[in-house]
């Protein structure tokens, strides 16, 4: 981004920790090319709906590059090509123009609050369109609110701010925000893009599994394995051609696993190739990046980790994305928000207790009833997609503006 030698304008920096930011900030102009979004969350939560909304953009043709700052101590971010994760205060100013010294951004967008005043004053100050995602009503801290017209002020510095619904345009437009830059763009997807499969492997095990109906238990931690066993147990009452693809959270546990389904099923392990054969009752699926092969297979699923304090380690919007009726129970971990949507809509069934997902996966199974729910939670897919679409829309015009590289 910059001539070989070129100063980076890096302030001086004091202590480890400064030092460690400067260096990241640094990875920021050798590994990214122009133009550059910077997307920025206060919240983990926030930073992992980015997340989703920085590997949608990246599909996009011509795709900027991205920067993703999210709070320290988080769970660490996934990076892939044309993306950092960076940590970063909620608020901090010399921040943005450590940054700006490293790569000027084409746009900032922020999944926060409040607004973080003194960011958004640098950024203008620095000549960063800034807006806002989702803040359908000024939020700011108590502090700056004791000086008089500070609000409308900071208000005046954002580009945009992308409302939920119609309804914010009333105390944003107080502010002085008129509706061109008050946007509409709904509830913004919290859904990973879609998992891709590989349609051949596709066809062929589903050839392999002669058109049997098929469940899936994904995520599944070692406690809950045997819950798993006895609910496949129950089910194939009512089919004994009924089909379980065990997807375990380790996949280490592969072949303890096998010895452990194999006492009570005929069983095959995915990891030694073993083959599907037609009286096969359990497929223990112990390998990494699958998960789409294995949701497009299966009528309905089970989401491991939901019967256990953890929480679970997968989205549900995973599943609903790929039309796969979901069942879970009643622990949502750091997914409690993309739960309650789907629960909303009636997209999913949530069980109280160990002993009552086998009766769960039965009802599900049913041809009308998987039928619904897959199509309701793809509903909420859609409206978060469309959302989606716009505000990646935005960013690639803020991308496309005169002067940006």
């Amino acid at each position: 981004m910059k001539a070989a030698g070129e100063t980076t304008g890096l302030p001086a920096t004091r202590g480890a920790a400064s030092r460690a930011q400067a260096r990241r900030l640094q990875a920021v102009r050798d590994q990214l090319a122009l133009p550059l979004v910077w997307l920025h969350a206060d919240t983990s939560h926030g930073a992992r709906r980015l997340l989703a909304l920085s590997d949608a953009l990246l599909q996009s043709p011509g795709a900027p590059s991205v920067v993703l700052t999210h709070p320290h101590g988080i769970e660490p971010l996934p990076e892939r090509f044309g993306r950092l994760c960076l940590p970063a205060a909620a608020d901090d100013p010399a921040y943005v123009r450590m940054l700006g010294a490293e790569a000027l951004p084409n746009v900032l967008m922020c999944l926060v609050a409040p607004v973080p005043v003194r960011m958004v004053t640098a950024a203008h100050g620095l000549g960063i369109p800034v807006c806002l995602i989702e803040m359908d009503r000024p939020i700011f801290a108590t502090r700056w609110m004791q000086w008089p017209g500070h609000a409308t002020r900071a208000a005046g510095r954002l580009a945009q701010v992308f409302l939920r619904n119609k309804d914010g345009r009333v105390p944003w437009g107080a502010l002085g925000l008129s509706e061109d830059n008050l946007p509409i763009c709904g509830h913004m997807s919290q859904t990973p893009v879609a998992l891709g499969c590989n349609d051949a492997e596709r066809d062929a095990l589903a050839e392999a599994f002669r058109n049997r109906t098929i469940w899936l238990a994904a995520g599944v931690p070692e406690d809950e394995e045997e819950v798993i066993l006895d609910a496949h147990a129950e089910a194939l009452r009512d089919s004994h051609r009924l089909a379980l693809i065990l997807h375990p959270h380790d996949p280490q546990r592969g072949a303890e696993l096998k010895a452990r389904a194999g006492a009570q099923f005929s069983t095959a392990l995915r990891s030694i190739d073993d083959p599907l054969l037609p009286d096969t009752q359990v497929y223990i699926a112990d390998t990494e990046g699958e998960r789409g092969l294995w949701y497009r297979l299966a009528t309905a699923c089970y989401l491991g980790g939901t019967l256990t304090r953890t929480g679970p380690a997968l989205s549900p919007m995973e599943a609903a994305g790929l039309g796969c009726a979901t069942v879970h129970g009643r622990m949502f971990g750091r997914f409690a928000e993309e739960f309650d949507l789907l629960r909303e809509a009636r997209a999913t069934r949530m069980i109280q207790s160990r002993d009552a997902l086998g009766a769960a996966i039965r009802a599900t199974l049913r041809p009308e009833q998987a039928a619904d729910m897959a199509h309701r939670g793809w509903q909420v897919i859609a409206e978060g997609s469309e959302a989606t679409e716009r505000v990646i829309a935005a960013l690639l015009e803020y991308c496309a503006r005169p002067g940006a590289t």
